[in-house]
């Protein structure tokens, strides 16, 4: 089995010196010293002296690290992504081959530590480099993290922690829906979903219900819900009159809701070794916020079940808070893990970018890429009020979110920040200091509570200020 992942993941990795190098678009722009230092990295690697060659990646890495934060992101050469690219596959394949060579020698531990130290060096390129070699760094990492998953020794702790004898997240039983059948899909339903085959979660029980905020949204602030409307209709009444509407029955063909069905297990079977950036504090405007790498399983056990775990003694009341709250969000998870992608559907409402044709044929010279993020945390994780520059599609995968919208013409009255974060508003929606903020009184607003399966659509530049009511995994969709 270790010599398949070996194989495997050579395979993979270009067997040249030229080929290797090949990589760099402009190799000149870096100091001589650096230049010499990849070289004898890369001879290293090819003549199998892999210590050597993690031991010469460490420094290179360290410098690159620094050029890659050195200024502003837009403003780094892009020789310095692609070097920090290159020198995370040389190091992230040597460990592979290192754990696997001295497996008989050490226990299940040592080398389940050291093959995800691969996978974090691979990830750590994925997440500050550019891609190489049709993507190599997230095709090795899947090797790796499939290998360690299809071995029971290595597969990362469930996710069947509970609190006061209920499990935290679970995942319903697959039952038909008598109303969703004659609802009519935005996109073509794959067959096993429509089948009803699910092998993750048959044994499952009904998940209980969450504690939740109590969140009364007035009649007259109610964002409007329209059930999977067509693309004309959505078009004419809602893009181009630039109104907010609330999509249902949209999203129960995605897998990520059927036979897939998200919960703690199934992304730690899926990511659980994969590293992603979280960010510490309740909102990103607090002066304590900042951000940490952890892994997903890492990141599930210390604010997702732990969170839950604090939230109610043994009677069911609420317990103080006194750990920081962490939030995977505005991150491009799906980009570094494909598997997750095949989870989901990008709407068809989004073809309607670019030339604003209906017709799905569209060539892609007319639709700009979709910008996609995952938004996955316990309840009360916050962004403040803000506007995007794109529309905006939010789908509510897991759990409820309470959000609230300001239409474009209410800038004057939000107190938009100076400076680089003119799209975010100085006031707290919710908890406003109208000494401060006078005009904020004047500011009217639409609300609403988003449920699993719905999507919101959030015009361009639409102030929106959005808090998770439990916990809670959401997809944005951003186009133009």
């Amino acid at each position: 089995m270790a010599a398949d992942l070996v194989q495997n993941v050579m395979a993979a990795v270009p067997e040249s010196n030229t080929a290797l190098l090949g990589c760099l678009t402009t190799p000149n722009e870096m100091a001589p010293s650096v230049n010499s230092l990849l070289s004898r990295a890369v001879e290293s690697f090819l003549s199998k002296e892999y210590d050597s060659c993690v031991q010469l990646c460490e420094p290179l890495l360290d410098l690159t690290w620094e050029k890659l934060n050195t200024g502003h992101w837009k403003d780094v050469h892009l020789c310095w992504r692609y070097l920090y690219s290159l020198v995370s596959l040389l190091k992230g394949a040597s460990e592979v081959v290192i754990a696997t060579i001295r497996s008989e020698n050490t226990g299940n531990d040592v080398i389940k530590n050291n093959l995800a130290n691969s996978i974090k060096t691979f990830d750590m390129g994925l997440l500050m480099g550019a891609p190489i070699f049709g993507n190599v760094l997230s095709k090795l990492s899947l090797h790796v993290h499939d290998w360690l998953g299809t071995n029971s020794s290595f597969q990362t702790p469930g996710a069947e922690l509970t609190s006061s004898g209920k499990k935290l997240i679970q995942s319903d039983n697959l039952t038909e829906n008598e109303d969703a059948k004659s609802t009519r899909l935005c996109c073509q339903c794959s067959e096993m979903c429509k089948e009803g085959n699910c092998e993750h979660f048959e044994n499952i029980s009904k998940k209980p219900k969450m504690e939740i905020t109590n969140i009364k949204i007035k009649s007259k602030n109610q964002i409007k819900r329209v059930r999977c409307p067509s693309m004309e209709l959505f078009r004419k009444e809602y893009l181009c009159s630039k109104h907010p509407v609330i999509i249902t029955d949209a999203m129960g063909h995605w897998p990520a809701m059927g036979c897939r069905r998200w919960s703690l297990d199934y992304l730690k079977k899926i990511a659980g070794y994969r590293t992603v950036p979280i960010e510490i504090g309740s909102k990103y405007t607090d002066d304590k916020w900042t951000q940490k790498l952890m892994t997903v399983s890492e990141f599930i056990d210390q604010f997702i079940t732990a969170d839950m775990s604090r939230s109610n003694d043994v009677t069911g009341s609420r317990l103080k808070q006194d750990k920081p709250v962490g939030y995977l969000a505005q991150h491009q998870l799906f980009n570094q893990i494909p598997e997750l992608q095949d989870d989901i559907v990008i709407p068809d409402y989004c073809v309607l970018g670019g030339t604003g044709s209906t017709n799905p044929e569209t060539s892609d010279d007319d639709v700009e890429e979709v910008d996609i993020n995952a938004w996955f945390g316990p309840k009360g994780t916050v962004s403040p009020l803000h506007h995007d520059p794109k529309e905006n599609f939010l789908a509510q995968v897991v759990g409820r979110k309470y959000i609230r919208l300001y239409s474009e013409v209410m800038t004057p009255y939000l107190y938009p920040h100076d400076g680089f974060m003119d799209n975010t508003s100085q006031v707290d929606a919710v908890n406003p200091d109208y000494a401060k903020f006078p005009r904020f009184k004047n500011a009217t607003y639409r609300e609403c509570v988003l449920e699993e399966g719905e999507m919101l659509f959030i015009p361009q530049k639409c102030w929106h200020y959005v808090r998770s009511l439990s916990v809670s995994f959401s997809v944005s969709f951003w186009w133009k």
